[in-house]
């Protein structure tokens, strides 16, 4: 709830993450994994607009242990793609606010 969120990957594993940063001005958000297993975590997403009607994403991760880093970047790699697709083909139109 509000600060707070569970995201489930494909594998079926449950992460509790905290949302640190939520900036809609700089286009950035961060997030930190808060599950035990987890030592040290944040993560940055980044839009950054082209001026020619396309944007550049850019993710990075922070994280200990470092096997873990594979995981979620293997995971998030996957995300990317499809905010792509969704993008291209106006899939996620509703959750952007469009009618």
């Amino acid at each position: 709830e509000g600060r707070e969120r569970i995201i489930t990957t494909a594998a079926g594993l449950r992460l509790p993450e905290e949302i640190v940063t939520l900036d809609p001005i700089q286009r950035c958000f961060q997030y930190r994994v808060t599950a035990g297993f987890v030592r040290d975590h944040l993560g940055s997403i980044d839009v950054f607009d082209l001026g020619d009607g396309t944007a550049l994403v850019s993710y990075s991760t922070r994280c200990e242990p470092d096997a873990l880093a594979l995981m979620i970047g293997g995971a998030t790699g996957n995300a990317l793609l499809e905010l792509k697709r969704q993008m291209e083909t106006g899939a996620g139109a509703l959750e952007r606010g469009a009618a």
